[in-house]
């Protein structure tokens, strides 16, 4: 929040809507830049996680609490890295994203 101009002791309760904005365009608008890709082989998916059969899988919202919505790896599923986990993560967080947009 710091990189928004948004003191760290605000609660979203008392922030303005100015301050939302910024920190919506920073969240957003920012930019990084790449230097290179990792040679890291310690790679490692997680497993365990929200099980799938508690999940919509169309909304990716909770059945057990409504207006929950669960994207990534925090999910139970397992795959091999750099491909599946990735394509996972960003699938269930564009359907977890367009049935909040909905709500």
């Amino acid at each position: 929040m710091a990189a928004a101009g948004i003191a760290a002791e605000t609660t979203w309760s008392t922030a303005s809507n100015d301050a939302l904005r910024a920190l919506a365009l920073q969240a957003t608008a920012s930019e990084f830049a790449v230097s290179g890709k990792s040679m890291n082989k310690e790679e490692f998916v997680t497993c365990g996680g929200v099980s799938l059969p508690e999940v919509n899988m169309a909304t990716m919202e909770s059945r057990l609490c409504p207006g929950l919505y669960f994207a990534g790896e925090v999910l139970d599923i397992d795959g091999v890295t750099g491909g599946f986990n990735f394509q996972s993560a960003w699938t269930t967080g564009w359907q977890a994203g367009q049935a909040m947009a909905l709500r």
